[in-house]
């Protein structure tokens, strides 16, 4: 980030935090927290707590949630846990299903003791567990991992225009889908470590490094390189975080990614302000349940067609009922050196989702609205979606399916009684100029990764993930994938009124060109060990893909071998102890 830039967002930050601070209710239990990275498998340990009954108040839609966020659901599913309790010890539960109630217990036992180890700090601060509370800590080695993956897949460049709109983007998806991280075709060595520490009840701070070597196999280059892959700064008052820095986030209900941002590309050099835990408006509002309402404002750094150009947005979500989020968002891809001109109330107005400036060319402006429907009876069975539109929606064809991205997804979490077996499965589909667009040629990217699904435009993908958790020590995954995209050219009319140039009609396909198709298994097996300070996974994966690169009979086979290996040195290393 340039320095011009970060000094806007510290005035910004500022401004807003001591308007904050004056018009505040009451504090809230708590102090500063960094959050917890989006790839955590505290995320699926969070969603079995809410499967078996023990969490109410949640907003999914947005993470990654911050570790003291997280000691407020574990410390809820503590208080909860009564729900399976006192039907075992009553005399009028029958014995097969006191039976079951005992082997969900069972599966929870362990995942609760890690949880309140981990989140030990955060569980008394909100007096979940006894201990003394401390204004500061410090954690120099929270977590190291290293690692080894030899791979066999090339990276592909998507077509860069289809006719109506551009794109410059890298996608690989064998190796998507890792937060920015570059793993070349070839051999990967690496070495992450996370470090992170609270200064004061307001403050925060997380640093996460990578080194890594990568060499390419001939024809691919070598990527030898140091990232930073997270680091900001955290500031907390009274439910009100604002960060700054760089670090992920997503906005959507499926695991891994949602169509607007998600965990595909590296962290955004961003400044953000929202609201830590959920909370609940008053008088009649209240009625409206909970909610969480988040605003950003991000620098795409120089690798883009209008260099430093920014993002900007915003999501409001809220959970009307316990087994019901709602969630509305709207980002704005705008400016940069050299970019169209647009005036400040334009830029303005593209917040807004209801304005409508016909062939708008000075930003590229993409929102929706995503949602999750918990079916407790189905052992909390959730039914999710999300509905993302390139500008403005509207009723007909074009905009209701050639120009708007759908994802639709079944999480059975508790597939057996226990819950110790797991499947979800998800639809995608993006229009033709999904993610594209005529003046900000770098499309909807970020260092030439797409910022959404890795999907990339005018494609859809089927996706199933089933996980068995064996004992608590090993879990066996199998995720299975089949994508197919498209390289067609594409046109549509135009007219121009009073100056302003508008679309009409359908976009209407002029060439037909070849569909590429990949077909994916990954099988990953993840072991504990040492009181689950050590994490080991080992993951392998094929993929088939006909028509690579988009050319007909140009059909290659990819594979991917990992073994990596996680130590948690926070629990000797902290300070205090």
């Amino acid at each position: 980030m340039r320095f011009s830039r970060i000094l806007r967002y510290f005035l910004v930050f500022f401004s807003v935090w001591g308007l904050a601070s004056g018009l505040s209710p009451a504090p809230l239990f708590g102090q500063a927290s960094v959050n917890v990275p989006v790839s955590d498998p505290v995320y699926r340990d969070i969603d079995k707590l809410v499967a078996h009954g023990l969490v109410d108040k949640i907003i999914m839609g947005q993470r990654p949630f911050s570790r003291r966020e997280v000691a407020r659901i574990v410390k809820e599913a503590m208080v909860h846990l009564s729900r399976i309790e006192a039907p075992l010890q009553s005399a009028d539960t029958a014995p097969e299903q006191k039976e079951k109630l005992q082997a969900r217990l069972d599966y929870l036992a362990p995942i609760m003791a890690r949880l309140k180890r981990e989140y030990r700090e955060e569980l008394i601060q909100w007096g979940a567990l006894e201990g003394e509370t401390k204004w500061y800590s410090l954690h120099p080695i929270d977590k190291v991992e290293a690692g080894v993956a030899v791979a066999a897949s090339p990276a592909e460049a998507l077509p860069v225009s289809n006719g109506i709109g551009e794109i410059d983007a890298v996608i690989n998806p064998l190796l998507d889908d890792r937060q920015g991280r570059h793993l070349v075709n070839g051999s990967n060595l690496w070495l992450e470590t996370s470090h992170w520490l609270r200064a004061s009840d307001h403050f925060a701070m997380y640093l996460r490094p990578r080194f890594q070597l990568g060499i390419g196999r001939p024809g691919t280059p070598d990527e030898n390189r140091v990232d930073i892959l997270n680091l900001y700064g955290k500031f907390w008052v009274k439910n009100l975080e604002i960060e700054i820095g760089r670090d992920n986030f997503f906005y959507g209900q499926a695991a891994n990614a949602g169509l607007l941002l998600s965990n595909n590309p590296r962290g955004l050099d961003f400044a953000k302000i929202s609201n830590d835990s959920p909370f609940i408006f008053p008088w009649v509002f209240k009625y409206l349940g909970a909610h969480k309402i988040s605003f950003f404002y991000a620098d795409l750094g120089p690798e883009q067609r209008f260099p430093h150009s920014y993002l900007a947005g915003y999501k409001w979500s809220l959970q009307p009922l316990s087994f019901f989020e709602l969630g509305a968002s709207l980002v704005t891809l705008s400016g940069g050196e050299g970019s169209p001109p647009n005036s400040f109330g334009n830029r303005v107005e593209d917040l807004f989702p209801v304005v409508n400036r016909a062939f708008n060319e000075a930003s590229n402006r993409m929102g929706g609205v995503d949602g999750r429907f918990r079916i407790p009876p189905l052992r909390g069975a959730e039914i999710y979606f999300e509905a993302i539109w390139d500008d403005t929606p509207g009723l007909n064809y074009r905009d209701l399916w050639q120009d708007v991205g759908y994802q639709f997804g079944l999480y059975l979490p508790r597939l057996t009684n226990s819950g110790n077996v797991d499947f979800r499965f998800d639809y995608q589909r993006t229009g033709g100029r999904f993610y594209r667009h005529g003046q900000f040629t770098s499309g909807w990217t970020l260092n030439r990764f797409i910022m959404g699904n890795d999907l990339g435009p005018n494609a859809f993908g089927l996706y199933a993930t089933a996980r068995w958790d064996i004992n608590p020590q090993n879990l066996l995954s199998f995720q299975a994938a089949f994508e197919n995209r498209s390289s067609d050219i594409w046109a549509i009319d135009t007219v121009v009124i009073n100056g302003k140039t508008n679309l009409v009609g359908d976009f209407f396909k002029v060439v037909d060109n070849p569909d590429e198709r990949r077909y994916r298994l990954v099988s990953e097996w993840q072991h504990r060990l040492l009181n689950d300070a050590m994490l080991l996974r080992l993951r392998a994966g094929y993929e088939r893909a006909t028509a690579f690169n988009f050319v007909a009979g140009n059909d290659r086979n990819n594979f991917l071998g990992e073994v990596s290996v996680q130590l948690d040195l926070d629990r000797w290393t902290r300070f205090p102890r």
